[in-house]
């Protein structure tokens, strides 16, 4: 059986959601002067806010697409290259909702390359040095969840009182660690683990920008959550699981809070989805 019989079958045989809740918050934090997130909910394509949060439902609809993004170039104007990330997913989510499966891969670095020329075309035209943004994607058939990144924003499932991180950081610090010049321990406190290899306005003339993808899971046991660094470079693991052990209603407010409550250094931007 190929990879996209499996993916056919995974998304046939998944059960139909009633509905799905969304809970989101985002919040420049504690030290910085503007916040350079954003989001992007299926249906909705909020902006994020110096503060914010709500909840939302979804119904009637078999798939979905939720995004989390965070600019970066400061004064470089990384507020505007995550609103363009958002702005191109929210041109393209149709697309991403009909997708076949087999298929998802080639729309997703599609719109990541469309985005990426954007972004870079408005640094160009703004005389920038530098601006981007990182980019964790989920396209969610029935209850099957498909993720992308690119950067260092992160997607996690919940379920049972234990968080497992799905995605992958492209960060220098990373790559020093698969080549074993770092252990895990020394990446983690290193610099290096803030400077990306991989996001949304990079000069990709020599080298073509590919979104990384992940094996399709079942969220219908648990919670996907959708976050930025500011979360989880002041958050444990574990404090982020006991943080979404609680009622739906209000988790990510919960979350930022509890990043803020241990310094707030960085803009705090979470969603949390679940089918109920």
């Amino acid at each position: 059986m190929s990879i996209s019989d499996i993916l056919g079958n995974l998304k046939k045989k998944a059960p139909k959601p009633q509905k799905i809740h969304i809970s989101y918050a985002s919040n420049k934090g504690s030290v910085r002067t503007r916040n350079e997130d954003d989001l992007y909910i299926d249906g909705l394509g909020s902006r994020a806010k110096e503060n914010m949060s709500g909840e939302r439902t979804l119904f009637s609809s078999d798939s979905y697409v939720f995004a989390v993004f965070d600019g970066m170039g400061g004064e470089q104007f990384g507020d505007e290259a995550a609103a363009i990330a958002a702005d191109t997913i929210a041109r393209h989510s149709a697309e991403l909702r009909e997708s076949p499966v087999e298929l998802l891969n080639d729309a997703v670095n599609e719109l990541a390359t469309e985005a990426n020329n954007r972004i870079t075309g408005m640094v160009y035209a703004k005389r920038a040095n530098m601006s981007g943004s990182t980019l964790v994607l989920a396209v969610l058939h029935n209850t099957v969840a498909y993720i992308f990144n690119l950067g260092d924003s992160r997607a996690y499932y919940y379920s049972g009182g234990n968080i497992r991180q799905i995605t992958y950081d492209h960060t220098v610090a990373n790559q020093k660690l698969k080549a074993k010049i770092l252990t895990e321990a020394e990446a983690k406190k290193s610099s290096d683990s803030h400077r990306l290899t991989s996001f949304l306005g990079v000069d990709d003339r020599w080298i073509g920008l590919k979104a990384q993808s992940y094996e399709p899971f079942d969220i219908s046991s648990g919670a996907l959550l959708l976050c930025t660094d500011g979360l989880f470079n002041m958050c444990t693991d574990e404090e982020i699981a006991v943080t979404m052990a609680g009622n739906e209603e209000g988790c990510a407010q919960r979350l930022v809070e509890k990043a803020l409550e241990k310094g707030g250094r960085d803009n705090i931007t979470c969603m949390v989805i679940k089918t109920v």
